[in-house]
């Protein structure tokens, strides 16, 4: 204990400056942070703010401050690793009797003191000023630290024992960006038919336990061994198999199991159909790929329950023709489609290569579509008047009244929200818009409405900040005008009601649509959407 103690104060001496500028970081971040939450309506500095990017000059601040702070802890852990750098054979250290675990105990004594207990107590304090209890959310603090740790710390660390200085270690990180730049690009570029992309934890939990065993491997090989060639073999062994999980997906293999297919006897908790209209008609589009299309099919569901709604996640189409031809699309990922009681339309698109249109096109087809839903019961609904100011949302967060300088003061035009270490539970907004004046009693209402949250279980989120923002896009918040008049924005009246109904999910499961004779539509020529607004 000696030993580390004696190394841990040394490094606390040695690299004050590096701690004390972290330390400063974080608490400009908590300083600052809250004041995204504190609206003005001082219209000099709002259009300075939007100037910015952020609706002031202290919201683009705050945003700065999130990326300098992992910078900070970059140089930090980098400072403090090099202190007895763990390549070459010529360190002074050496001759020290130096026993390997507890020279690591005293490196990571040093960022626990300097990095993650600051770095805990930073999150707690903008729990408390968001008005959030910090000791109800201790789960989601710590596993915010483990995630920072896996994504951020860990990594840092492991750069840092297999490089001489700190400008070498800033190559080395320049050449990660790079590399998961280039990824990127490659993933983009590809065909949609060699790869997807579906929402699923499996993936996203094999990468960050891939990526802490290879990073915790390489750093007690260095502080074990020093040898420098296998930590390099490790972390290459690293960046292959996380490359490998980016193109595969493995979520794509687990859909089958998580959205089980409907037993022959049970019942669809969302019947769809194909719908085909003058108005609403499959079509087939270009996309920014040269060799693949779009094809859009018009879909219509009904028959969900009362007090429940479907969440389609994702789907997948397939082909049938005369003479055995066939073809099987990939799950492809389905975004912002809810259905409610009653009946819903929607357009599902999916992606086919020219080659195989140009193959299906002048047959008669079956287009067979599996839908992954998950099927969502309503568990709880607020409904509370709406406050000229900040109004706490039990489960879901602190919510505060949007108005724009140039309105008046009691006419809101939006609700932003608040909620503490991630996104709140999948929940249902309503409220009643207006465009005529609040003391008009009686005027017209209009229902605006937007989903936010998700159903994702996680104590946290990872974030370098623990109060996540959740604006809420309301619906139909533009008012009805006619050609040549101003756009104006309606609003919400102090003391309308605001409703919030939170869903919890059921089941997951699997929807089919089979339809017959079916026939792929002709390519459209031209921009469709520019012909449609002539």
């Amino acid at each position: 204990m000696k030993q580390i103690l004696a190394i841990f104060t040394k490094d606390a001496r040695r690299f004050w400056p590096e701690i004390l500028v972290s330390l400063a970081l974080l608490g400009a971040l908590v300083t600052v942070y809250p004041s995204q939450w504190r609206v003005t309506h001082d219209p000099p500095v709002r259009a300075f703010g939007r100037f910015l990017g952020s609706d002031s000059p202290l919201g683009f601040l705050a945003g700065c401050l999130i990326v300098l702070v992992p910078i900070s802890w970059w140089i930090l852990v980098a400072r403090v690793i090099h202190g007895e750098r763990l390549v070459g054979d010529t360190q002074f250290w050496l001759t020290r009797p130096y026993e390997w675990p507890k020279f690591l105990a005293a490196k990571l004594l040093v960022l626990a003191v300097f990095l993650y207990a600051p770095f805990f107590a930073a999150q707690s304090v903008l729990l408390g000023e968001a008005g959030f209890h910090p000791f109800s959310y201790l789960p989601g603090l710590f596993y915010n630290l483990l995630l920072v740790t896996g994504v951020l710390v860990l990594p840092l660390v492991a750069f840092s024992t297999v490089t001489t200085g700190f400008g070498r270690m800033t190559l080395v990180l320049l050449g990660v960006i790079l590399f998961i730049a280039g990824m990127a690009l490659l993933n983009s570029v590809l065909p949609s038919g060699t790869n997807g992309s579906v929402p699923g934890p499996f993936g996203d939990y094999l990468a960050l336990l891939i990526l802490a065993l290879g990073c915790g491997a390489v750093v007690v090989v260095q502080f074990a061994m020093r040898i420098v060639g296998l930590s390099w073999l490790i972390l290459l062994a690293v960046a292959s198999i996380l490359s490998a999980i980016v193109f595969i997906d493995p979520d794509q293999a687990l859909m089958d199991r998580i959205y089980r297919s409907q037993r022959l006897d049970s019942q669809s908790p969302v019947p769809v159909s194909f719908e085909a209209s003058t108005s609403r008609h499959s079509t087939t589009n270009r996309t920014k790929d040269k060799g693949e299309l779009e094809i859009a099919v018009p879909v219509l569901a009904s028959g969900v329950a009362d007090g429940h709604a479907a969440v389609p996640v994702a789907f997948k189409a397939s082909l049938e023709a005369a003479g055995g031809l066939r073809w099987e699309s990939l799950w492809q990922v389905v975004y912002n489609e809810r259905y409610f009681p009653g009946i819903s339309d929607s357009t599902m698109s999916f992606r086919i290569r020219q080659a195989v249109y140009d193959r299906f096109k002048s047959k008669a087809v079956t287009l067979h579509l599996t839908f992954a839903v998950d099927e969502v019961k309503l568990v709880a609904t607020r409904s509370m008047p709406l406050s000229t100011s900040e109004f706490f949302v039990s489960g879901f967060g602190v919510c505060t009244p949007q108005s724009p300088w140039f309105k008046r003061a009691p006419e809101i035009t939006g609700i932003t929200c608040r909620s503490a270490m991630r996104q709140p539970q999948l929940t249902y907004v309503t409220v009643n818009w207006t465009d005529a004046d609040c003391s008009v009693a009686d005027s017209e209402k209009v229902l605006g409405s937007a989903w936010a949250g998700s159903l994702e279980t996680d104590p946290a989120e990872f974030g370098i900040t623990s109060v996540w923002e959740t604006p809420l896009s309301l619906s139909n918040n533009w008012g009805t005008y006619h050609e040549g008049e101003t756009p104006y924005l309606r609003h919400i009246c102090p003391g309308s009601p605001v409703t919030f109904s939170t869903y919890d999910r059921v089941e997951r499961t699997q929807v089919e649509l089979t339809i017959q004779n079916f026939r792929l539509p002709d390519l459209a020529i031209g921009d469709v959407f520019l012909l449609q607004m002539k």
